[in-house]
């Protein structure tokens, strides 16, 4: 018997028409899309933000932050709530298709007009043997820059703040709070 290659396992997801993937491991929950409150403070690529285990999580448009064409979420648009510089972020997408293992070696350098600020980091396969399909995978430690990432800390402590002065209850699926 062969020694087979090594595989990650990734999450194939969609946003403005375009796949993309993240690896699972980085994926800490799938959520409803919750009401979010939206602070006129708020950056545009937030969506908007939710209170979830005590913490204030901003939702990240994707197709904003990319520079895809724009499109409003849908009622039942998936999050993922990923861990971002030691705080909790959701990503908005449009469509989960799959998680699925990937052999290291179908893995293959992103092309460099894909960059989205140096996150994209590999094209990976993803479908049915005829469907042909690829998929970009995002490495989300390299989602924002640093001066985005400074903002967003910001106004993420800015968030926890309110809410902390507020007393507002903790949801624990990301749903408002009543």
């Amino acid at each position: 018997m062969a020694a087979t290659a090594s595989a990650t396992r990734y999450v194939i997801f969609s946003v403005s028409g375009r796949a993309l993937a993240l690896p699972a491991e980085s994926v800490r929950r799938f959520l409803p899309l919750p009401r979010l409150d939206r602070p006129p403070a708020a950056p545009a690529v937030v969506a908007g933000l939710f209170r979830y285990q005590g913490r204030a999580v901003p939702v990240l448009r994707l197709d904003l932050l990319f520079g895809f064409e724009a499109a409003p979420p849908e009622l039942y648009a998936p999050l993922f709530l990923i861990d971002w510089d030691g705080r909790p972020l959701a990503l908005l997408a449009d469509r989960v298709f799959n998680i699925l293992p990937v052999s290291d070696t179908e893995r293959t350098a992103a092309d460099p007009g894909l960059s989205f600020n140096g996150c994209a980091v590999a094209t990976i396969p993803h479908g049915g043997p005829h469907d042909g399909g690829t998929a970009t995978v995002i490495d989300p430690a390299r989602l924002l820059t640093e001066a985005e990432g400074r903002l967003l800390a910001a106004f993420q402590a800015m968030a926890d703040e309110r809410l902390a002065r507020l007393g507002a209850p903790d949801s624990e699926t990301g749903g408002e709070a009543r």
